[in-house]
């Protein structure tokens, strides 16, 4: 009975001292995801011309990158509303931030429909979207999926991540933000990067 006990005791004192000493250490996510550095250099988006280029004024930024599409009914519209007040609670700190809202839904939404849709939210929000090829390198770089779920019926939905991914100034991915996390949380995250 007596080594039942010593050893229940060794087992809770080896589980406070993990619990201590990981609350201690913060994880370093970035050697989850490939390297980052140059993954808009291989990506090409739409511009408001229908035509592809690549996408610049993310240099020396923090990425709030999120993958939606206009028309979700849920997800989309609470998180891009979430990003809009991050960047109104970071005041002046917002010039070194770039929430991005990159549509997976190539078949509607064009340049012109994803920027009219963030612009609703805040103008500082990168609109971008792009082809099936595209949109496919680019979700595999950030280990997320999508699927057009009925997608012969007009008013289809799209599955797809509900995560903001935080990138560092090196574009490296440093965190995932699931969905529900209240936006005072989320600027207090990306604060820590700026």
């Amino acid at each position: 009975m007596q080594i039942f006990r010593k050893t229940k005791f060794l087992f809770l004192g080896l589980l406070f001292g993990f619990l201590v000493h990981s609350n201690n250490v913060s994880s370093d996510i970035s050697k989850a995801f490939p390297d980052m550095s140059n993954v808009f250099e291989r990506v090409d988006f739409y511009n408001k011309d229908n035509k592809f280029e690549k996408f610049n004024g993310y240099e020396d930024k923090v990425l709030l990158v999120f993958f939606g599409y206009t028309h979700c009914p849920d997800v989309c519209p609470t998180t891009v509303l979430d990003m809009a007040r991050v960047m109104k609670d970071l005041g002046d700190q917002s010039e070194n931030v770039l929430p991005m809202f990159i549509s997976v839904d190539y078949d509607r939404d064009d340049y012109n429909k994803v920027r009219d849709y963030v612009d609703f939210f805040d103008s500082r929000i990168a609109a971008l979207t792009s082809d099936k090829k595209n949109i496919d390198m680019l979700t595999k770089y950030f280990k997320t999926k999508y699927e057009f779920v009925d997608p012969k019926d007009k008013g289809y939905i799209v599955e797809h991540s509900s995560n903001i991914y935080v990138l560092d100034k090196n574009l490296q991915v440093r965190q995932i933000i699931p969905n529900g996390i209240p936006s005072k949380e989320i600027t207090n995250i990306v604060k820590k990067f700026l």
